[in-house]
């Protein structure tokens, strides 16, 4: 008997997201500025998608260029609120992200978030404040602000998906181009420096950017809905705590502890109910 295995769209949404939850520890082992670390880990994630679309050519439409703003906005922004402000802030203020997909779709195109949009959004959304509430510190104004912005822009990542004339997978190279530009930050960075010990975690920070957009493209062009792909990419911020404890010995705390668990039990159990819900509304609509 032969047996093949297709993943869903929704568990590329996930690793996609589990392979960005390594920025957080990564960032913590580079010891450049936030301009560097920007500039550098877009351009080897640019580099990746030039090779994997088989072109150094942008395609720009429409689509791509909000795909694209989204794409380089959210990166930049949350890189350095991560530099002006405690780990906690910015994450948690970016992850306000699921609220502003389920609140734009309803706004904008009248789509009103079934209950079990809505409930499984507060439940993930009181998990990821759980995580964090131990680390919770007075962060600068400026960066809280920034991060909080990141929201909305990474909104648009989830938004520009859907639309006709974007491609997850050209948005992703040419968002990551324009960050590149940050390189040259460089000759003015006074951290910089080309020690191994500083190369490998930049490094890797390319190599987990480029795999989670790979994912993402992927995820997004199977069909996942950006409200289900936002929910799902609460992965991200739950996992950045237990990295750090794995490989940094940070203690989560039971708080975190507890947050984690709601967020991982909700994601779970709207992978498993977010379809039979699409199945019975297609049955539906067929009469």
């Amino acid at each position: 008997m032969k047996f093949s295995f297709k993943p869903s769209g929704a568990l590329y949404i996930i690793l996609c997201c589990l392979a960005w939850s390594f920025a957080g520890v990564l960032s913590k082992w580079a010891p450049w500025g936030a301009y560097s670390i920007i500039g550098a880990r877009s351009l080897l994630t640019a580099l990746v998608f030039a090779f994997k679309r088989k072109s150094f050519k942008p395609v720009f439409t429409r689509g791509n260029w909000i795909g694209a703003f989204g794409v380089a906005a959210t990166s930049a922004l949350f890189i350095i609120a991560n530099k002006m402000t405690s780990a906690a802030n910015a994450i948690v203020l970016q992850y306000a992200m699921p609220v502003v997909v389920i609140l734009g779709y309803w706004v904008f195109q009248g789509k009103k978030p079934s209950l079990l949009d809505a409930g499984i959004g507060l439940s993930v959304m009181l998990g990821v404040v759980l995580c964090f509430m131990s680390g919770f510190r007075r962060g600068a104004f400026l960066g809280d602000t920034l991060a909080l912005l990141s929201a909305f822009t990474f909104a648009l990542v989830f938004f520009a998906a859907r639309m006709k004339d974007a491609d997850p997978t050209d948005y992703a190279y040419l968002g990551n181009l324009l960050c590149s530009l940050f390189l040259i930050a460089i000759p003015f960075d006074p951290d910089f420096t080309l020690s191994i010990s500083a190369l490998i975690p930049v490094v890797l920070m390319g190599v987990c950017l480029s795999l989670g957009y790979l994912f993402f493209s992927m995820g997004m062009k199977a069909g996942v809905h950006p409200v289900t792909a936002s929910i799902l990419a609460n992965v991200e911020p739950v996992m950045n705590p237990f990295w750090a404890f794995l490989f940094l010995g940070e203690n989560p705390g039971a708080l975190s502890l507890f947050g984690a668990a709601l967020v991982l039990f909700s994601v779970s159990l709207y992978s498993v109910l977010k379809p039979r819900q699409d199945r019975h509304k297609a049955l539906v609509a067929d009469g």
